[in-house]
């Protein structure tokens, strides 16, 4: 698979849509829309249980929130977690994201947080920690793992900064020789 293979990709294309191009290339900064979270992530998280699920970005932390409906409860529980951005490990040992849970409203439940994250294959939580392995994300994975002769690409990009922001993912490359 050569580079412009990679471009002609439509997952590729609609992860550049979400971009501004001109800052990627300029700056080394790329901006991830909440918008194209929930479309790829948010919106497959949900079951009968754990539903409604929505996600917003503001200044230095995310929130989610949703419901959650039991059997026994004749009615939906609304439930909010705020988390905020714990680390970021970017080399070729591996590329991962580390968000601390903050608050959790009204109760605390570790089921609930588990239950949500169980159902996203590359999220992992444990001792109040949500970790997402970017390798394992569908639509990154095979960018992450591209090729150029018997190097990867991604081994030679570190993650600099990472931060959220209103309505957005921001984070800044770069190169590692």
């Amino acid at each position: 698979m050569s580079i412009f293979d990679t471009f002609r990709n439509p997952a590729f294309r609609d992860l550049l849509k979400d971009q501004r191009l001109k800052e990627l290339l300029t700056r080394r900064e790329f901006r991830i829309s909440e918008e194209y979270i929930h479309r790829e992530f948010i919106s497959r998280a949900g079951d009968d249980e754990v539903r409604s699920l929505a996600l917003r970005f503001r200044d230095g932390f995310g929130e989610l929130t949703g419901e959650v409906k039991k059997r026994l409860l004749p009615f939906a529980v609304p439930f909010a977690a705020r988390f905020a951005i714990h680390g970021v490990e970017f080399n070729a040992m591996g590329k991962r994201v580390y968000l601390r849970v903050e608050e959790v409203k009204p109760l605390d439940l570790d089921w609930v947080t588990r239950r949500v994250v169980e159902r996203v294959p590359f999220l992992a939580y444990r001792d109040g920690l949500l970790v997402c392995d970017l390798e394992r994300v569908p639509r990154l994975d095979a960018l992450l793992a591209h090729r150029v002769g018997p190097a990867r690409v991604a081994d030679f990009l570190t993650l600099r900064d990472l931060t959220l922001r209103n309505g957005e993912i921001v984070g800044r490359l770069g190169v590692v020789l």
